[in-house]
């Protein structure tokens, strides 16, 4: 029954990578969806809604999928610092037993 176990949960953590790379091809064509629209959208003789827009809504994506796809490495790859539960347990000396005249 052990093995049980642990092959469900390889099974949710190969599930919860596939989900992180899915989230990383998405931010790099929104990323390249962003270039497209800066480098060649906004170069036009008259785009539509001009070319302002175009350069900053295109400066935007690339800016929105850069964000997003260093959220999605440093949750991947990089560990987390574990906090430690260690407790110092502090004992009282018992003076009615002890000997020791402190």
């Amino acid at each position: 029954m052990g093995s049980h176990k642990s092959n469900s949960s390889t099974k949710s953590r190969n599930l919860r990578t596939l989900k992180y790379f899915i989230f990383i091809i998405f931010s790099i064509f929104l990323f390249g969806l962003g270039y497209y629209v800066l480098n060649y959208i906004s170069i036009m003789e008259t785009p539509f809604l001009g070319n302002t827009f175009h350069i900053i809504f295109g400066c935007i994506l690339m800016a929105i999928s850069l964000i997003f796809l260093g959220f999605i490495i440093n949750k991947l790859f990089l560990r987390k610092k574990r906090k430690k539960n260690h407790h110092n347990h502090v004992f009282l000396k018992d003076h009615k037993n002890s000997q020791d005249p402190d």
